[in-house]
């Protein structure tokens, strides 16, 4: 099944809500989103939001994104990533799942978000299109936030000024508060794992495996998240970054052979299609791949 385009399909009901602020003068967020299932749903097609990054809280139920080939496993009190036109699909929606998550829109031909100064909203821009990471811890603030924004959006009178200010204020707050979470993920201190580090030169010297991160933090005998932990230590980053950036430069020596296609090279490392293995070689080595 090929890539789509996922529509925005506005609905206010008990276990699904996707709701549009532009009718609040936010024309920065095409959806606010809530997931709260009480029963098991299938997981989504592979899809894109074109011109739109999406941020989406998990705050209950054992998630699993997919993007690139590579699998995220989307945890309660984490923020999963993805920037426009980035492929993506949960592979699953459990029983009580309940997740947040907003699109913002990439604003066009100057316009400004949330109609702050052109500085300030370039800089908001370019903090959400450059995330360090595509899955980190929510913190407190973050959680807030989102809950805020709900709340104002239940409780303030429609079309009123009240509403259009508070609204703005709770949209920027959440903003903010997303940009500055990564920056306050903080990796403890300690000794690195001998087996983490048998793991992390498996990746490297072999980059074509398979690596499902469950599966390595049973080898290890850590939980999944102190497996992430350990794993940031060794490293500096999480896995699935890690994994992405060694097949990226293992690809960029296997290019220096002219006579080897761009479509044989992503397949061999993984990529479900050479535009998929393209998009993230200009992410990491800033050009495309024939240009390396």
């Amino acid at each position: 099944m090929g890539i789509s385009v996922d529509p925005n399909v506005y609905v206010d009901g008990t276990e699904r809500r996707t709701l549009d602020l532009r009718p609040d003068g936010i024309s920065c967020i095409p959806v606010l989103g809530m997931s709260n299932f009480q029963s098991v749903r299938t997981g989504t097609d592979e899809h894109i939001h074109p011109d739109c990054v999406e941020i989406s809280l998990c705050l209950r139920g054992n998630l699993m994104f997919e993007s690139f080939g590579m699998e995220y496993p989307f945890l309660p009190g984490t923020v999963f990533v993805s920037q426009q036109d980035e492929p993506h699909r949960m592979r699953n929606n459990p029983k009580g799942l309940m997740l947040c998550r907003i699109l913002f829109q990439i604003p066009r031909n100057g316009e400004a978000v949330l109609d702050l100064p052109q500085a300030e909203s370039r800089w908001i821009v370019n903090a959400l299109t450059h995330f360090p990471m595509r899955l980190f811890p929510a913190t407190e603030r973050v959680k807030t936030a989102f809950a805020r924004l709900f709340a104002i959006y239940d409780t303030e009178g429609r079309r009123t000024v009240s509403r259009r200010l508070k609204m703005k204020a709770a949209v920027l707050e959440l903003l903010l508060s997303l940009i500055e979470a990564p920056l306050a993920v903080a990796v403890k201190k300690g000794k690195c794992n001998p087996k983490v580090n048998a793991v992390v030169e498996r990746m490297r010297s072999a980059p074509v495996g398979d690596y499902s991160i469950e599966a390595l933090a049973r080898e290890v005998g850590l939980s999944t998240v102190a497996f992430f932990e350990a794993f940031k230590r060794a490293t500096g980053l999480p896995p699935h970054a890690f994994l992405l950036d060694v097949r990226i430069r293992a690809a960029a020596r296997d290019l220096e052979d002219v006579s080897v296609s761009v479509a044989d090279i992503a397949k061999r490392y993984r990529f479900s299609s050479p535009q998929h293995f393209a998009t993230a070689f200009r992410r990491i080595m800033g050009v495309s791949p024939r240009r390396h």
